[in-house]
Protein backbone atom coordinates (compact mmCIF):
# COMPACT_ATOMS: atom_id res chain seq x y z
CA UNK A 1 0.00 0.00 0.00
CA UNK A 2 1.05 3.09 -0.79
CA UNK A 3 2.20 5.73 2.01
CA UNK A 4 -0.17 8.35 0.31
CA UNK A 5 -4.20 8.17 1.05
CA UNK A 6 -6.51 10.83 -0.38
CA UNK A 7 -6.21 13.20 2.38
CA UNK A 8 -2.57 13.89 1.43
CA UNK A 9 -3.20 13.82 -2.25
CA UNK A 10 -5.97 16.10 -1.36
CA UNK A 11 -3.48 18.99 0.25
CA UNK A 12 -1.48 18.45 -2.92
CA UNK A 13 -3.59 19.59 -5.09
CA UNK A 14 -5.26 22.68 -2.38
CA UNK A 15 -1.46 23.80 -2.50
CA UNK A 16 -1.46 23.27 -6.31
CA UNK A 17 -4.26 25.57 -7.12
CA UNK A 18 -3.30 29.36 -8.33
CA UNK A 19 -3.34 31.61 -5.24
CA UNK A 20 -4.25 35.00 -6.00
CA UNK A 21 -4.76 36.93 -9.35
CA UNK A 22 -2.70 39.78 -10.07
CA UNK A 23 -3.66 42.63 -10.14
CA UNK A 24 -2.66 43.59 -13.87
CA UNK A 25 -4.03 40.29 -14.96
CA UNK A 26 -6.70 40.83 -17.85
CA UNK A 27 -8.96 38.64 -19.36
CA UNK A 28 -9.69 38.55 -22.53
CA UNK A 29 -12.65 40.15 -24.92
CA UNK A 30 -13.87 36.60 -25.83
CA UNK A 31 -14.15 35.25 -22.53
CA UNK A 32 -15.95 38.20 -20.93
CA UNK A 33 -19.20 36.46 -21.16
CA UNK A 34 -20.74 40.19 -21.49
CA UNK A 35 -19.79 40.99 -17.27
CA UNK A 36 -17.99 43.26 -15.89
CA UNK A 37 -14.21 42.57 -15.47
CA UNK A 38 -14.26 42.76 -11.93
CA UNK A 39 -17.67 40.70 -11.35
CA UNK A 40 -15.73 37.67 -13.45
CA UNK A 41 -12.37 38.21 -11.53
CA UNK A 42 -15.10 38.01 -8.35
CA UNK A 43 -16.29 34.62 -10.09
CA UNK A 44 -13.02 32.65 -10.25
CA UNK A 45 -12.07 34.17 -6.70
CA UNK A 46 -15.05 32.14 -5.51
CA UNK A 47 -14.27 29.45 -7.80
CA UNK A 48 -10.46 29.18 -6.11
CA UNK A 49 -12.38 29.77 -2.53
CA UNK A 50 -14.96 26.45 -3.62
CA UNK A 51 -11.87 24.17 -4.76
CA UNK A 52 -10.52 24.82 -1.29
CA UNK A 53 -13.51 23.81 0.23
CA UNK A 54 -13.77 20.88 -1.86
CA UNK A 55 -10.49 19.07 -1.67
CA UNK A 56 -10.95 19.91 2.19
CA UNK A 57 -14.29 17.95 2.42
CA UNK A 58 -12.72 15.12 0.36
CA UNK A 59 -9.68 14.81 2.32
CA UNK A 60 -11.77 14.16 5.47
CA UNK A 61 -13.56 11.74 3.47
CA UNK A 62 -11.56 9.60 2.29
CA UNK A 63 -12.66 6.21 3.83
CA UNK A 64 -15.99 7.20 1.35
CA UNK A 65 -13.63 7.82 -1.75
CA UNK A 66 -10.16 6.47 -1.30
CA UNK A 67 -9.17 3.30 -3.43
CA UNK A 68 -7.68 0.50 -1.57
CA UNK A 69 -5.09 -1.20 -3.80
CA UNK A 70 -1.35 -2.52 -3.18
CA UNK A 71 -0.12 -2.28 -6.80
CA UNK A 72 3.29 -0.37 -7.15
CA UNK A 73 2.82 0.60 -10.43
CA UNK A 74 -0.42 2.47 -9.92
CA UNK A 75 -0.80 5.90 -11.36
CA UNK A 76 -2.69 8.74 -9.62
CA UNK A 77 -6.07 8.76 -11.95
CA UNK A 78 -6.23 4.85 -11.24
CA UNK A 79 -5.22 5.40 -7.65
CA UNK A 80 -7.61 8.69 -6.79
CA UNK A 81 -10.20 8.39 -9.34
CA UNK A 82 -12.09 11.02 -7.96
CA UNK A 83 -10.36 14.07 -8.67
CA UNK A 84 -11.19 13.57 -12.23
CA UNK A 85 -14.05 12.35 -11.96
CA UNK A 86 -15.54 15.29 -10.40
CA UNK A 87 -13.76 17.26 -13.13
CA UNK A 88 -15.54 15.07 -15.31
CA UNK A 89 -18.79 16.79 -13.93
CA UNK A 90 -18.07 19.76 -13.33
CA UNK A 91 -16.39 20.54 -16.32
CA UNK A 92 -19.69 19.46 -18.87
CA UNK A 93 -21.87 21.56 -16.39
CA UNK A 94 -19.84 24.88 -16.29
CA UNK A 95 -19.20 24.50 -20.17
CA UNK A 96 -22.42 23.50 -21.29
CA UNK A 97 -24.38 25.72 -18.94
CA UNK A 98 -26.06 29.04 -19.92
CA UNK A 99 -25.44 31.00 -17.24
CA UNK A 100 -28.04 33.37 -16.59
CA UNK A 101 -27.29 36.43 -13.35
CA UNK A 102 -30.78 37.29 -12.97
CA UNK A 103 -32.35 37.17 -10.12
CA UNK A 104 -28.81 35.55 -9.04
CA UNK A 105 -26.54 33.31 -10.95
CA UNK A 106 -27.34 29.69 -11.99
CA UNK A 107 -26.54 27.73 -15.05
CA UNK A 108 -29.25 26.58 -17.49
CA UNK A 109 -27.91 23.04 -18.93
CA UNK A 110 -29.65 20.56 -21.37
CA UNK A 111 -29.53 16.51 -19.94
CA UNK A 112 -28.18 15.92 -23.79
CA UNK A 113 -25.46 18.18 -23.18
CA UNK A 114 -24.15 16.28 -20.94
CA UNK A 115 -23.85 13.42 -23.56
CA UNK A 116 -21.52 15.57 -26.30
CA UNK A 117 -18.42 14.59 -24.87
CA UNK A 118 -16.78 14.15 -28.13
CA UNK A 119 -15.03 17.36 -28.31
CA UNK A 120 -14.02 17.07 -24.16
CA UNK A 121 -13.01 13.18 -24.77
CA UNK A 122 -10.69 14.94 -27.61
CA UNK A 123 -8.85 16.36 -24.74
CA UNK A 124 -9.30 13.79 -22.33
CA UNK A 125 -11.09 16.39 -20.07
CA UNK A 126 -13.75 13.58 -18.77
CA UNK A 127 -14.04 10.29 -17.60
CA UNK A 128 -16.87 8.04 -18.42
CA UNK A 129 -18.50 6.55 -15.49
CA UNK A 130 -21.66 4.86 -14.27
CA UNK A 131 -24.92 5.93 -13.26
CA UNK A 132 -23.59 4.79 -9.90
CA UNK A 133 -20.72 6.92 -9.75
CA UNK A 134 -22.65 9.63 -11.28
CA UNK A 135 -25.49 9.56 -8.31
CA UNK A 136 -22.36 9.53 -5.63
CA UNK A 137 -20.87 12.32 -7.69
CA UNK A 138 -24.18 14.52 -7.54
CA UNK A 139 -25.11 13.61 -4.21
CA UNK A 140 -21.27 14.40 -2.94
CA UNK A 141 -21.74 17.81 -4.99
CA UNK A 142 -25.00 18.62 -3.36
CA UNK A 143 -23.60 18.74 0.25
CA UNK A 144 -21.12 21.20 -1.11
CA UNK A 145 -23.94 23.55 -1.56
CA UNK A 146 -24.78 22.44 -5.07
CA UNK A 147 -28.70 22.41 -5.76
CA UNK A 148 -30.17 20.90 -9.21
CA UNK A 149 -32.85 22.06 -9.57
CA UNK A 150 -36.08 20.16 -11.62
CA UNK A 151 -34.01 16.90 -11.49
CA UNK A 152 -34.59 13.39 -10.00
CA UNK A 153 -31.24 11.76 -9.25
CA UNK A 154 -32.69 9.70 -6.99
CA UNK A 155 -32.61 6.21 -8.32
CA UNK A 156 -30.71 7.27 -11.63
CA UNK A 157 -29.08 10.09 -12.97
CA UNK A 158 -30.22 9.42 -16.98
CA UNK A 159 -29.03 12.47 -18.98
CA UNK A 160 -30.68 11.15 -22.38
CA UNK A 161 -33.71 11.42 -20.29
CA UNK A 162 -33.15 14.75 -18.58
CA UNK A 163 -34.46 17.96 -20.13
CA UNK A 164 -33.44 21.64 -19.31
CA UNK A 165 -32.30 21.67 -15.53
CA UNK A 166 -30.89 24.28 -13.14
CA UNK A 167 -28.04 24.37 -11.02
CA UNK A 168 -27.18 26.89 -8.21
CA UNK A 169 -25.26 27.26 -6.02
CA UNK A 170 -26.10 28.21 -2.12
CA UNK A 171 -22.73 29.14 -0.47
CA UNK A 172 -21.93 32.24 -3.11
CA UNK A 173 -23.65 32.20 -6.44
CA UNK A 174 -20.68 34.48 -7.98
CA UNK A 175 -18.70 30.77 -8.63
CA UNK A 176 -21.16 29.38 -10.93
CA UNK A 177 -19.27 32.67 -12.91
CA UNK A 178 -16.07 31.33 -11.94
CA UNK A 179 -17.05 27.27 -12.84
CA UNK A 180 -18.14 28.56 -16.48
CA UNK A 181 -15.21 30.86 -17.03
CA UNK A 182 -12.95 27.92 -15.74
CA UNK A 183 -14.29 25.26 -17.98
CA UNK A 184 -13.79 27.36 -21.28
CA UNK A 185 -10.24 27.99 -20.29
CA UNK A 186 -10.15 24.29 -19.47
CA UNK A 187 -11.49 23.94 -23.21
CA UNK A 188 -9.08 25.88 -24.92
CA UNK A 189 -6.29 24.11 -23.74
CA UNK A 190 -4.63 21.66 -26.03
CA UNK A 191 -1.58 20.74 -24.02
CA UNK A 192 -1.08 17.07 -23.17
CA UNK A 193 0.65 18.32 -20.03
CA UNK A 194 -2.68 20.06 -19.36
CA UNK A 195 -5.55 17.36 -19.86
CA UNK A 196 -7.51 15.63 -16.94
CA UNK A 197 -9.06 19.03 -16.31
CA UNK A 198 -5.93 20.14 -14.77
CA UNK A 199 -6.75 24.14 -15.86
CA UNK A 200 -10.33 23.77 -14.21
CA UNK A 201 -9.55 22.07 -11.01
CA UNK A 202 -6.35 23.91 -9.84
CA UNK A 203 -8.69 27.04 -10.81
CA UNK A 204 -5.85 27.95 -13.40
CA UNK A 205 -7.25 31.43 -14.97
CA UNK A 206 -4.26 32.45 -17.07
CA UNK A 207 -5.53 30.75 -20.51
CA UNK A 208 -8.61 33.12 -20.09
CA UNK A 209 -5.97 36.00 -20.84
CA UNK A 210 -5.26 33.37 -24.76
CA UNK A 211 -2.35 32.67 -22.91
CA UNK A 212 -1.30 28.86 -23.71
CA UNK A 213 0.56 27.76 -20.83
CA UNK A 214 4.37 27.04 -21.46
CA UNK A 215 5.58 23.01 -20.05
CA UNK A 216 6.57 24.21 -16.78
CA UNK A 217 10.26 23.64 -15.90
CA UNK A 218 10.97 20.48 -14.80
CA UNK A 219 13.45 20.08 -12.40
CA UNK A 220 14.16 16.48 -11.49
CA UNK A 221 15.88 18.09 -7.95
CA UNK A 222 12.58 19.62 -7.14
CA UNK A 223 10.27 16.42 -8.03
CA UNK A 224 12.81 14.57 -5.72
CA UNK A 225 12.28 16.49 -2.75
CA UNK A 226 8.62 15.16 -2.56
CA UNK A 227 10.09 11.68 -2.10
CA UNK A 228 11.05 9.97 0.92
CA UNK A 229 14.58 11.30 1.88
CA UNK A 230 16.41 7.95 1.19
CA UNK A 231 14.45 8.10 -1.99
CA UNK A 232 15.44 11.61 -2.95
CA UNK A 233 19.23 10.90 -2.15
CA UNK A 234 19.20 8.22 -4.23
CA UNK A 235 17.88 9.45 -7.28
CA UNK A 236 19.84 12.88 -7.14
CA UNK A 237 22.68 10.77 -7.11
CA UNK A 238 21.93 8.75 -9.50
CA UNK A 239 21.43 11.87 -12.13
CA UNK A 240 24.55 13.29 -11.45
CA UNK A 241 25.93 9.47 -12.49
CA UNK A 242 23.66 9.56 -15.51
CA UNK A 243 24.02 12.95 -16.82
CA UNK A 244 27.56 12.37 -17.04
CA UNK A 245 27.35 10.58 -20.55
CA UNK A 246 23.43 10.93 -21.16
CA UNK A 247 20.46 13.75 -22.10
CA UNK A 248 17.86 14.11 -19.92
CA UNK A 249 13.85 14.92 -20.63
CA UNK A 250 11.69 16.15 -17.66
CA UNK A 251 7.92 15.64 -19.03
CA UNK A 252 5.48 16.53 -16.29
CA UNK A 253 1.75 14.71 -16.16
CA UNK A 254 -1.56 14.45 -13.98
CA UNK A 255 -2.14 17.67 -12.22
CA UNK A 256 1.64 18.87 -12.85
CA UNK A 257 2.24 16.74 -9.62
CA UNK A 258 4.02 13.57 -11.90
CA UNK A 259 7.61 14.10 -13.10
CA UNK A 260 8.92 11.42 -16.01
CA UNK A 261 12.84 12.04 -16.52
CA UNK A 262 14.03 9.98 -19.62
CA UNK A 263 18.32 9.41 -19.73
CA UNK A 264 19.10 9.25 -23.20
CA UNK A 265 22.70 8.26 -23.87
CA UNK A 266 24.72 10.91 -26.06
CA UNK A 267 26.41 8.22 -27.82
CA UNK A 268 23.94 5.79 -29.00
CA UNK A 269 21.08 7.69 -28.72
CA UNK A 270 19.51 4.78 -26.51
CA UNK A 271 17.27 5.16 -23.54
CA UNK A 272 19.45 4.37 -20.30
CA UNK A 273 16.19 4.26 -18.04
CA UNK A 274 13.54 6.23 -17.45
CA UNK A 275 13.00 7.60 -13.20
CA UNK A 276 9.37 8.53 -12.63
CA UNK A 277 8.83 10.53 -9.39
CA UNK A 278 5.14 10.28 -8.57
CA UNK A 279 2.92 12.24 -5.58
CA UNK A 280 2.13 8.70 -4.38
CA UNK A 281 5.32 6.42 -5.18
CA UNK A 282 8.69 6.38 -7.24
CA UNK A 283 9.49 4.13 -9.74
CA UNK A 284 12.44 3.20 -12.54
CA UNK A 285 12.62 1.38 -16.15
CA UNK A 286 15.46 0.58 -16.84
CA UNK A 287 16.66 -0.45 -19.99
CA UNK A 288 16.75 -4.25 -20.53
CA UNK A 289 18.84 -4.62 -24.60
CA UNK A 290 21.82 -5.44 -22.70
CA UNK A 291 20.31 -7.93 -19.88
CA UNK A 292 21.50 -11.08 -21.13
CA UNK A 293 24.79 -10.14 -20.51
CA UNK A 294 24.83 -9.21 -16.53
CA UNK A 295 23.99 -12.34 -15.01
CA UNK A 296 25.89 -11.01 -11.86
CA UNK A 297 22.98 -8.68 -11.75
CA UNK A 298 20.54 -11.31 -12.29
CA UNK A 299 21.58 -13.29 -9.49
CA UNK A 300 21.23 -10.16 -7.15
CA UNK A 301 17.70 -10.05 -8.08
CA UNK A 302 15.15 -10.35 -5.24
CA UNK A 303 12.65 -12.99 -5.63
CA UNK A 304 9.93 -9.87 -5.69
CA UNK A 305 11.30 -7.96 -8.07
CA UNK A 306 11.50 -11.47 -10.05
CA UNK A 307 8.01 -12.04 -9.40
CA UNK A 308 6.99 -8.92 -11.07
CA UNK A 309 9.07 -9.45 -14.25
CA UNK A 310 7.57 -13.26 -14.10
CA UNK A 311 4.09 -11.69 -14.21
CA UNK A 312 5.52 -8.86 -17.00
CA UNK A 313 6.96 -12.21 -19.17
CA UNK A 314 5.45 -12.70 -22.58
CA UNK A 315 2.60 -10.24 -21.90
CA UNK A 316 3.29 -8.57 -25.07
CA UNK A 317 3.77 -10.51 -28.60
CA UNK A 318 5.40 -9.26 -31.54
CA UNK A 319 4.04 -5.78 -31.85
CA UNK A 320 4.38 -6.01 -35.87
CA UNK A 321 2.00 -9.29 -35.80
CA UNK A 322 -1.23 -7.15 -34.60
CA UNK A 323 -2.05 -3.93 -35.47
CA UNK A 324 -0.63 -2.12 -32.47
CA UNK A 325 -0.12 1.28 -31.79
CA UNK A 326 3.10 0.96 -29.85
CA UNK A 327 4.37 -0.75 -32.64
CA UNK A 328 6.08 2.64 -34.44
CA UNK A 329 7.91 3.31 -30.54
CA UNK A 330 9.73 -0.16 -30.54
CA UNK A 331 13.62 0.00 -30.78
CA UNK A 332 13.37 -3.25 -33.24
CA UNK A 333 10.63 -2.74 -35.75
CA UNK A 334 8.30 -5.16 -32.92
CA UNK A 335 10.16 -8.20 -32.09
CA UNK A 336 10.59 -8.38 -28.07
CA UNK A 337 13.57 -8.61 -26.57
CA UNK A 338 14.34 -11.99 -25.06
CA UNK A 339 16.85 -13.62 -22.50
CA UNK A 340 17.21 -16.20 -20.16
CA UNK A 341 17.97 -16.73 -16.54
CA UNK A 342 18.15 -20.17 -14.87
CA UNK A 343 16.80 -22.07 -17.49
CA UNK A 344 13.43 -19.58 -17.41
CA UNK A 345 12.86 -17.48 -20.54
CA UNK A 346 11.78 -14.11 -20.86
CA UNK A 347 10.16 -12.41 -23.31
CA UNK A 348 9.41 -8.40 -23.31
CA UNK A 349 8.00 -5.97 -25.08
CA UNK A 350 11.61 -3.62 -25.42
CA UNK A 351 8.64 0.13 -25.31
CA UNK A 352 6.80 -1.38 -22.13
CA UNK A 353 10.27 -2.04 -20.17
CA UNK A 354 10.18 -3.36 -16.61
CA UNK A 355 8.78 -0.59 -13.83
CA UNK A 356 10.44 -0.99 -10.91
CA UNK A 357 9.67 0.40 -7.13
CA UNK A 358 12.24 2.32 -5.40
CA UNK A 359 10.80 1.47 -2.26
CA UNK A 360 13.56 -1.20 -0.78
CA UNK A 361 16.63 -0.50 -0.52
CA UNK A 362 18.35 -3.59 -1.39
CA UNK A 363 16.36 -3.30 -4.71
CA UNK A 364 17.76 0.16 -5.23
CA UNK A 365 20.85 -1.08 -4.95
CA UNK A 366 20.57 -3.69 -7.56
CA UNK A 367 18.85 -1.11 -9.95
CA UNK A 368 22.35 1.19 -9.64
CA UNK A 369 23.97 -1.92 -10.77
CA UNK A 370 21.79 -2.60 -13.26
CA UNK A 371 21.99 1.03 -14.87
CA UNK A 372 25.64 1.08 -14.78
CA UNK A 373 25.89 -1.94 -16.90
CA UNK A 374 23.58 -0.31 -19.57
CA UNK A 375 26.02 2.87 -19.30
CA UNK A 376 29.31 0.60 -19.66
CA UNK A 377 27.22 -0.70 -23.00
CA UNK A 378 26.13 2.53 -23.99
CA UNK A 379 29.76 4.35 -23.21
Amino acid sequence: MSSYDLAKICNHFKAAVIPRIPDDFIIAQNFRLGLPHEELRAGIAAFRSFLHQLYDALANSKDRFDVKTSQLDMTLPKRFPIIEDLGSILFPLGFHGRLETEPKNELIVHGTDMLEVSKMQKYKHINKMNNRRRMELFDFLSEMGFYFEETNFSDKVDFSNTGTFYVQYENDDLMLTGLKLMALAQANIKAKYYRYSTILMRCDFYPLANIEPKPPVVNIAEYANTQPPEIKEWVINLDKLLTQSCKVTGEIRYFLCDGVFAYTSRKTKKVICKIYLRATHSSIIPNVCHFENSSNILAELSENMLNYMRSKNKSCRNCSERNDPYFVHCMHGGEPHRFSYEGEDFELCRFSGFEFSLCDVKERAVLKKWIEHELDWGS
